[in-house]
């Protein structure tokens, strides 16, 4: 609307006027669709003004003949609305864990980058400069984990700018990952995981440091916990509190479940049997608790923080870090035989390997761990040599060659087997019982084996009825 000033009528679908309080002139255009748009001119000038607001309406009908978006915007404005979207998924508690990384790298990178730029020119060329810029100003070339973070980052102000209608899916660029590949942090030996928790008994006895020795007790069941359940080291293990522990029944049994907000989602992870000892332990330690049993723990459904420690401070990561480190340093146990680091985070490793040497499928694994079947493939495979040793050393053909022939398992038992040892695909497992073929009938045998499956999350429901049902 004007303000003491007379609309100026460029076109039918193009008028000038004044907003209160300035005196340039604003351009306001009536599209094709019937939406409205309102622009600066940037000057009061009459003439002036009538040439860039007609450059502005020519400039979006091509736009628009090209399927663009009518208008962009700056970089910085888009991605101020993709952080203010995940911080209030965060506070509704539907965000993930990620999403705190995602806001740290678009305030501390991308916004110092592309802050003006026009989020619809961020192009392969825009993406390459950043590169440049970027380990230019990290001093030396960052690793590809890093690189993923930052371009999930990216990912998220792209989402927003497309639900906003600023770009179109067709204009999004693909995005680089030139970084350093992450290195393994080790894993540990069975036998190094007995020395370690040996250790761990006394560990605490041996600091006259009354809040050192209280992180190390803290220490002795957390290094348990994560070496027993799969669960990341850091934010999804420390963040957790007693009412995320539950009870999980299944017939006459019962099983410790951990409700973990991990790193991209959210999952139910199955402890070990013995991680309950280890639990009830660790919250005897809190002077908030004085509860008789885990049982009676769990049932109450408690908020406070699970690695409290006896002087009532929940343990923080470097202080776990820096006790375990000196523990590593003592028993010579910090760099493994074939010299990878060994961290916190390596007894992730060590669970992963001890999984698959017990013939649990990558699929079933990736449940547990909150990993994808690739991720898994990808970190895991060197160890196959190792976790297959009896197969390459040629011991286990020699067994069988001496098994009476009338004791072979049947096609079915055997497919089965080998689905649940990671050593058939749900495709292959579909070939091998014959599904597709004429006569194929599901016996009580296979019904049952593929129930079995489908319960150990080794099949998906599509495949369980193709076998039931042929």
């Amino acid at each position: 609307m004007s303000y003491g000033t007379s609309t100026i009528q460029v076109h039918k679908k193009l008028r000038l006027d004044k907003r209160k309080g300035s005196n340039n002139w604003y351009a306001r255009l009536t599209l094709q669709n019937g939406q409205r748009q309102v622009k600066s001119t940037g000057t009061d000038d009459l003439e002036k003004a009538k040439e860039v607001a007609l450059e502005m309406y020519y400039d979006v009908q091509a736009r628009l003949k090209n399927q663009l978006p009518a208008n962009t915007r700056k970089f910085k404005h888009v991605a101020e609305f993709a952080v203010k979207r995940m911080q209030d998924d965060v506070a509704a508690g539907t965000g993930k864990q990620a999403y705190k990384d995602y806001i740290a790298a678009i305030n501390k990178w991308l916004i110092p980058y592309f802050e003006k730029t026009d989020v619809e020119k961020i192009d392969l060329a825009a993406l390459t400069a950043f590169d440049a810029w970027r380990e230019q100003e990290f001093g030396k070339k960052l690793a590809q984990s890093t690189i993923n973070n930052h371009n999930a980052a990216l990912n998220r102000v792209l989402d927003e700018a497309e639900l906003r209608g600023w770009i179109n899916k067709s204009m999004r660029p693909t995005l680089l990952n030139k970084g350093v590949p992450t290195q393994s942090r080790g894993s540990y030996t069975a036998a190094e995981y007995k020395t370690i928790y040996t250790a761990l008994r006394t560990f605490h006895q041996k600091t006259t440091n009354t809040k050192a020795a209280a992180t190390r007790e803290t220490l002795r069941n957390y290094v348990l916990f994560l070496a027993n359940t799969g669960i990341r080291h850091g934010t999804e293990a420390l963040g957790l509190e007693w009412r995320n522990i539950e009870w999980h029944t299944k017939g006459d049994d019962r099983f410790l479940a951990v409700n973990v907000d991990g790193k991209t989602n959210k999952r139910k992870a199955v402890a070990r049997d013995r991680v309950a000892d280890f639990l009830f332990r660790q919250s005897q330690l809190n002077p908030r608790l004085s509860y008789e049993t885990l049982d009676a723990l769990i049932a109450a459904k408690s908020t406070g923080k699970v690695w409290t420690t006896r002087q009532g401070e929940t343990a923080t990561v470097a202080n776990l870090n820096r006790a375990y480190n000196a523990l590593l340093k003592k028993l010579d146990l910090k760099t493994g035989a074939d010299g990878q680091p060994r961290t916190l985070y390596s007894w992730r490793h060590f669970y992963a390997t001890q999984d698959l040497e017990r013939g649990v499928s990558t699929h079933a694994l990736s449940k547990q761990m909150g990993n994808s079947t690739t991720m898994l493939d990808k970190h895991y495979s060197k160890y196959s040599p190792l976790l297959n040793a009896e197969l390459h050393s040629g011991r286990t053909s020699k067994k069988q060659s001496q098994k009476p022939t009338n004791t072979q398992a049947s096609p079915a038992t055997l497919a089965f087997d080998m689905l649940t040892a990671g050593k058939l695909t749900e495709t292959e497992l579909l070939a091998a019982l014959g599904v597709e073929r004429d006569g194929y009938a599901v016996t009580e045998e296979i019904a049952m084996r593929a129930l079995e499956a489908k319960n150990a999350d080794l099949i998906d429901s599509n495949t369980l009825l193709k076998i039931l049902n042929g």
